[in-house]
C-alpha cells in the first residue's frame, strides 16, 4: 500500500432545523441499523457547534469496492448549519507520491466518479431514513425539487467535494497558476479543493477529519451557494416559458431564508476558529472563488426574487380583472331585476304583451351589457401578440417614397436664380 491516505470530503446543501437532542438508533431500509453519536467541530474556540456522527463503513464496503484501492472508512457529519460531510478514507495499491500532479487529479476525479453514482442510493436511504426518524427535522428543499416531486433530502447536482493527501513531506509543488496564498500549519493548496498534508496517515480518522474542517466548511458554504443558484435558474425558465407559472413566492422565500441562514452560519468559522485553521479557511475561500459566488447568488436571486413579484402581482391584475367583471354583470343583473320590479308596480294592469315585451326588452339589455364587458377583453387578448410585429395582427407600415427636390435654375453668373419679383 502506498504511505498516502487518500481522502474526500463531499458536501451536500440539505436545509434542516438544529439536530435532535436524542440520539436513538434507526434502521435503513435495505441497509441495517446506524448508531448516531453526538460530536462537535473540533477547530471552534469560542462558541462549540453540535454535530451529529454517522459511521457509514460496513454500508458502503459492502455494496462499493474499487480494483486497486481499499475503502478505509467512511464518515457522515450533520452540520448544524444545513450542511452534511460525507468524508471517503482510501488507500492505494501504487505509490502516488510517484505520480505528477496531472495524473494524481486525474486520480482523484475518476475515484470521486465511481463513487457518486455508487453510493448515490445509500447516501438517499440513509438520509430519508434519518428525516423518517426525527434525527433531522425540517427539511426544506428547493422549490423547484419540491414541485418535480423529489422526495430525497440529497442534491446531487450541487454537491462539491474536497480532495485530501495526507503523507510525510508531500512532493507535489502548488500549481503555478494559483495565486500566492498562506495556509496554516501541515495545509499546502495544490488546485483549487484540492490539498496536501504533512501529517502521519496512519493519524486516528476522527483527527484528520478535525484537521480537514477549515476546507472542509468552505467547500460546504460554495455548495449552498451552487444549490440556490441551480434554484434561481431553474426558477427563471419556469416563468419565462410558462404562461402560467407553479413557483410558490413563499416557498422561494422561505429557501432563501435557509440558505442565506446557513451560509452566514458557516462563515462565522473565520471568527469562531482558532489561528491555523481560520488561515487555512481563508486561504481555502480565495481559491474556490467563495466570494465570487456569493456576489453571483446576490445578483441572481435578487433578480430572482422581483421576478416572482412581478409575476404575483401580474396574476393578483388578472384575477382582478376576472373579478371586476364578474362584479360588473351581477350589477346589470341586479339593475334589470330591479327596472323589472319598478315596472310592475307602475303598470299593474297592463296587458300579457306588453309584460313580455318589458320583460325581454330587460334581457336583451342585460345580456348586451354583460358582452359588452367581456367581449373587449378578449379582443385585447387575442390583438396582443401581434403587437408592434409583422404578424396578422400587426400591420407593416407602407414604405413612403421621398420626392425629389426641384433643382434651381441658374442665373448667367452661374448662381442660383432668386424668386421672380412679384408685380
Amino acid at each position: 500500500m502506498s504511505e498516502v491516505l487518500h481522502l474526500q470530503s463531499r458536501a451536500y446543501p440539505v436545509h434542516h432545523n438544529s439536530p435532535a437532542l436524542s440520539l436513538e438508533s434507526f434502521q435503513v431500509p435495505g441497509h441495517g441499523e446506524l448508531r448516531p453519536t453526538a460530536g462537535e467541530l473540533g477547530t471552534l474556540v469560542y462558541n462549540p457547534d453540535h454535530t451529529i456522527e454517522l459511521d457509514l463503513k460496513e454500508i458502503i464496503t459492502g455494496m462499493i469496492t474499487l480494483p486497486g484501492t481499499e475503502i478505509v472508512g467512511c464518515h457522515a457529519r450533520i452540520l448544524s448549519a444545513g450542511s452534511i460531510l460525507v468524508t471517503y478514507a482510501l488507500k492505494h495499491e501504487a505509490d502516488l507520491r510517484l505520480l505528477p500532479l496531472a495524473d494524481l487529479d486525474a486520480l482523484d476525479a475518476r475515484v470521486n466518479n465511481v463513487l457518486r453514482e455508487a453510493d448515490a442510493p445509500v447516501l438517499a436511504a440513509v438520509l430519508t431514513a434519518a428525516a423518517a426518524c426525527g434525527l433531522v427535522q425540517g427539511l426544506a428543499l428547493r422549490p423547484d425539487l419540491a414541485s418535480n416531486g423529489e422526495a430525497a433530502p440529497v442534491d446531487r447536482q450541487s454537491a462539491r467535494y474536497n480532495c485530501h493527501f495526507v503523507t510525510r513531506e508531500p512532493p507535489w509543488a502548488t500549481d503555478p497558476r494559483l495565486p500566492q496564498l498562506t495556509p496554516g500549519p501541515h495545509c499546502r493548496i495544490l488546485l483549487p479543493y484540492t490539498y496536501a498534508w504533512d501529517r502521519d496517515p496512519a493519524t486516528p480518522l476522527h483527527e484528520l477529519r478535525t484537521m480537514l474542517e477549515p476546507t472542509d466548511i468552505a467547500t460546504a458554504q460554495q455548495s449552498l451557494l451552487v444549490g440556490a443558484l441551480l434554484g434561481g435558474r431553474r426558477i427563471l425558465v419556469d416563468l419565462a416559458k410558462a404562461e402560467h407559472p407553479t413557483t410558490d413566492v413563499h416557498a422561494f422565500r422561505r429557501f432563501l431564508d435557509g440558505v442565506w441562514s446557513d451560509y452566514h452560519h458557516l462563515d462565522g468559522y473565520r471568527i469562531e476558529s482558532t489561528q491555523g485553521p481560520r488561515a487555512t479557511y481563508l486561504a481555502a475561500r480565495e481559491s474556490i472563488g467563495l466570494d465570487n459566488t456569493q456576489e453571483r447568488a446576490d445578483k441572481l436571486l435578487g433578480y430572482v426574487g422581483n421576478s416572482l413579484l412581478a409575476a404575483a402581482s401580474q396574476r393578483t391584475e388578472a384575477l382582478d380583472t376576472r373579478l371586476n367583471r364578474v362584479a360588473s354583470s351581477l350589477a346589470m343583473v341586479a339593475a334589470a331585476s330591479f327596472s323589472l320590479d319598478v315596472a310592475v308596480f307602475l303598470l299593474p294592469d297592463v296587458s300579457l304583451a306588453p309584460r313580455i315585451g318589458v320583460v325581454s326588452s330587460l334581457i336583451a339589455l342585460t345580456a348586451a351589457g354583460i358582452l359588452a364587458v367581456f367581449l373587449p377583453n378578449r379582443r385585447l387578448r387575442r390583438a396582443r401578440p401581434g403587437r408592434g410585429g409583422a404578424g396578422p395582427t400587426g400591420r407593416v407600415p407602407r414604405q413612403r417614397t421621398a420626392v425629389p427636390a426641384p433643382v434651381p435654375a441658374l442665373d448667367p453668373d452661374g448662381l442660383p436664380a432668386g424668386p421672380a419679383p412679384q408685380p
